[in-house]
């Protein structure tokens, strides 16, 4: 059984956010919502242990993938960081180097993917 605290989700379609918590909480898993990388740095800050995963659309406004990915981990190192793309997940995690993700989510994403994804 997966023991994860709370589940951040960063994206900047309401509709991805709405998506995704729904999936989270057939599982039983909090989750809180950004809809935008500043945003969900700043919940981290606020709660830096609280939580397990951090759910990160690829393509948001703003900050890149890696400076949230950075700014994140400094906080929680601990963190385990799934990126949600429909971008082909070999060249993401080419441009990404030397930061490693946990995982990705390939959209569209079903429910199943979410379960995978989260060793459900």
């Amino acid at each position: 059984m997966l023991e994860t605290q709370k589940i951040l989700i960063i994206d900047d379609e309401p509709i991805l956010l709405k998506i995704l918590s729904k999936f989270l909480q057939k599982l039983n898993i909090p989750s809180d919502t950004a809809e935008s990388g500043e945003i969900g740095i700043k919940l981290v800050k606020k709660e830096p242990s609280t939580f397990s995963y951090a759910f990160i659309d690829y393509n948001l406004p703003g900050l890149s993938p890696k400076e949230i990915i950075s700014q994140i981990r400094s906080i929680n190192p601990k963190i385990k960081i799934i990126l949600s793309t429909g971008y082909s997940v070999e060249d993401i995690k080419r441009e990404l180097q030397p930061i490693e993700i946990d995982g990705t989510l390939q959209k569209p994403f079903t429910f199943n993917d979410v379960k995978k994804v989260l060793g459900e």
